[in-house]
């Protein structure tokens, strides 16, 4: 078509800007990633309250409902009596188990770390069941040996480097304590601002903003809602199934794969190496645990992947996998342990907007709206 082209002309100007907002904005997220995390907070519980403060605040059987202002600090104030009474009652054990993984790998005085020492003699009492002795020669042996002492040795190192890495970003204590007002303003004033930004759009753009907004906040609520029961799930099976099994600080490997639960594909594999590598501590010679910790690890993650989290998550897991490890890798390189957080609701935002953005297309050049499942 003749008016093709300078159609297209026309559009590079508005393409361009766009562009330039993006990169603005991931420019500025950047750049604010040492006080990112309070807003990440704030933004996850007024998500996970929001519910309670509409139910509260709106008007049932002709009575007038709650005020908005009581509503919130109602929510808000349960919220923080249940944190705090899991707090009071789960940190003691917690606290006490990290405590023992950390003197067993962590090496002092310049000594061997235990759970190096006690995996590396694991591993040799295996070698000589499997092959017998006298197979190796001594030199052999001996290298083997050390070569496992190494690897094993430098997960302190690792896990250190992870540990710095991710406090980089953890805020100081007044940014903690900024997330409940934050969460209390957002509660509070969150759906007049909303419109308020909304008019500063001009008049025939305001509909599809506040269509797209209406998308973006109901995939928040359902994202937060469903990885919420999707770790409960998952740490509570965790630590009864691996207390069940007989491993010992199953209460660490469950609080652990609570949280790990929200980084696609690589929290399920860092929880189940842990137990595995902590059976395998525990474990002496012919025991069989590390295999029934294993498999136990290997039947969760499972079932959690194929019949709890589609349930619950719905359309979450309807994300292409490459997209999603691609999403993570990428909030790793660029925020550390946050960032992989962040991955899974950031691209079903993305690609929530895509497919709003591309039903208005079609929908003006009259051929229906978009349907695309991944």
């Amino acid at each position: 078509m003749a008016g093709e082209p300078r159609r297209f002309r026309g559009r590079i100007p508005g393409a361009a800007w766009l562009g330039v907002a993006i990169v603005v904005a991931l420019g500025i997220v950047y750049l604010a990633r040492q006080i990112i995390l309070p807003f990440v907070l704030a933004i996850f519980l007024t998500y996970l309250l929001l519910p309670l403060v509409n139910a509260m605040s709106a008007p049932t059987g002709g009575r007038r409902g709650t005020p908005r202002v009581i509503a919130t600090f109602l929510a808000l104030a349960a919220f923080i009596g249940v944190l705090v009474v899991a707090i009071l009652l789960l940190a003691p054990l917690v606290a006490g188990e990290a405590s023992r993984l950390g003197r067993a790998m962590f090496s002092t005085g310049g000594n061997e770390p235990a759970l190096a020492h006690r995996l590396a003699a694991t591993f040799q009492a295996w070698r000589d069941t499997i092959y017998g002795t006298g197979v190796f020669s001594p030199d052999v042996e001996r290298q083997l040996d050390q070569e496992v002492r190494d690897v094993v040795a430098g997960l302190d190192e690792a896990v250190g480097n992870m540990v710095q890495g991710s406090f980089a970003l953890f805020p100081k204590l007044l940014e903690l304590i900024a997330v409940p007002l934050l969460t209390f303003y957002m509660l509070l004033d969150g759906p007049r601002l909303v419109r308020e930004a909304r008019g500063f759009l001009p008049p025939g753009r305001q509909d599809d903003a506040r269509q797209l907004m209406k998308r973006l906040s109901r995939t928040l609520q359902e994202y937060v809602r469903g990885q919420l029961l999707t770790s409960l799930f998952i740490g509570v099976v965790a630590t009864v199934g691996l207390f069940v099994i007989g491993l010992k600080m199953a209460l660490l490997v469950g609080v652990i794969a609570f949280f790990l639960e929200a980084v696609p594909f690589f929290g399920p594999l860092i929880w189940g190496a842990l137990a595995v590598v902590l059976a395998l501590a525990q474990a002496g010679p012919g025991n069989p645990l590390p295999i029934f910790v294993g498999v136990f690890a290997l039947l969760a993650q499972q079932v959690d992947s194929h019949v709890f989290a589609p349930w619950i998550l719905g359309r979450f897991t309807r994300v292409h996998p490459l997209l999603l490890i691609f999403s993570t890798l990428l909030g790793a390189s660029l925020f550390g342990l946050i960032g992989m957080f962040l991955a899974a609701p950031i691209t079903a935002l993305a690609k929530e907007t895509f497919l709003f953005a591309m039903e208005r297309v079609k929908a003006r050049r009259g051929t229906g709206s978009l349907s695309v499942s991944a």
